[in-house]
């Protein structure tokens, strides 16, 4: 019995790595095929056989991008980071604010703006582009990062899930902080963003990569060339007499990079915030 425990363990582990390889495997072979596709011309990336390794490799597609004369990728790749990160940091204060006020205060119809801030979660956003895009216009912020960075504050997501994050902290805290002479602001600033840095790490994280990846409205609202974001820009690298490939590729693979340097500064707070609940719960 002993030895038949033992190979049914071995086995169930040899399964598990197996499926665990499998798995990374799949998450970076297509990465490992962008990286070698920007480092080759674009004549020969639609060759078949496809070729796991860069033959001849260059960089002329990386020095390509950052001539300022052909294109405004610098441009590009700063106005993703500033729409990313104020859009990130805005959404994060008026959630939090949000979901503190939800969770722990009253005032007169508190349960129906929350019903409703859920139902705007159930429309599509091609409902609601041409309206935000004629508020952003009354506004006389077209073509201006402004534009694209102050409609997505206030998220119906993160106002949820900060609302439900603050709701299993205990009152007593709070009231607590109140009674030796904490303000509103304060025992905000002072308890309840300290003990809810997991959920912001989530909602930050979300927050960020659904702006860096945004395209739709940041197409509409800034057309011209030192305002577009870098999605913006990367879309429009094909046009309908070439497709530089190459390029593109060097771009995507840059593009990459802030994503991945966000998640790999914020993956414990991340990890913790996913699995807050099921712990608390």
């Amino acid at each position: 019995m002993e030895r038949t425990g033992r190979s049914t363990r071995a086995i169930a582990r040899t399964g598990k790595w197996t499926l665990l390889v499998i798995g990374v495997l799949v998450v970076l072979i297509p990465f490992w095929l962008l990286g070698i596709s920007s480092l080759r011309q674009s004549t020969v990336l639609l060759e078949y056989p496809p070729r796991f390794w860069p033959e001849r490799a260059t960089l002329a597609n990386y020095i390509a991008l950052f001539d300022p004369e052909r294109y405004d990728f610098i441009a590009w790749f700063v106005n993703s980071v500033i729409v990313a990160g104020a859009s990130t940091l805005g959404t994060v204060l008026v959630c939090s604010l949000a979901g503190y006020a939800f969770a722990k205060k009253s005032f007169p119809g508190k349960r129906v703006i929350f019903a409703i801030a859920l139902g705007t979660m159930m429309i599509p956003s091609a409902v609601t582009l041409i309206p935000l895009f004629l508020i952003v216009k009354g506004l006389g912020l077209i073509n201006t990062l402004t534009g694209i960075i102050v409609p997505s504050l206030g998220a119906a997501f993160g106002v949820f899930l900060m609302r439900q994050f603050i709701s299993t902290l205990p009152s007593s805290l709070l009231e607590s902080a109140q009674m030796d002479g904490c303000r509103e602001l304060g025992v905000y600033a002072r308890i309840v963003v300290p003990m809810t840095t997991p959920a912001l790490a989530v909602l930050s994280i979300f927050t960020f990569l659904n702006q860096w990846n945004s395209l739709v409205f940041p197409l509409i609202i800034a057309d011209s060339e030192n305002k577009k974001m870098l999605t913006v820009g990367i879309a429009g690298l094909k046009s309908m007499a070439s497709s530089p490939w190459g390029l593109m590729m060097a771009a995507s693979l840059l593009s990459f990079v802030p994503i991945f340097l966000v998640f790999l500064f914020m993956r414990e707070r991340f990890v913790a915030g996913l699995t807050a609940g099921a712990v608390k719960g």
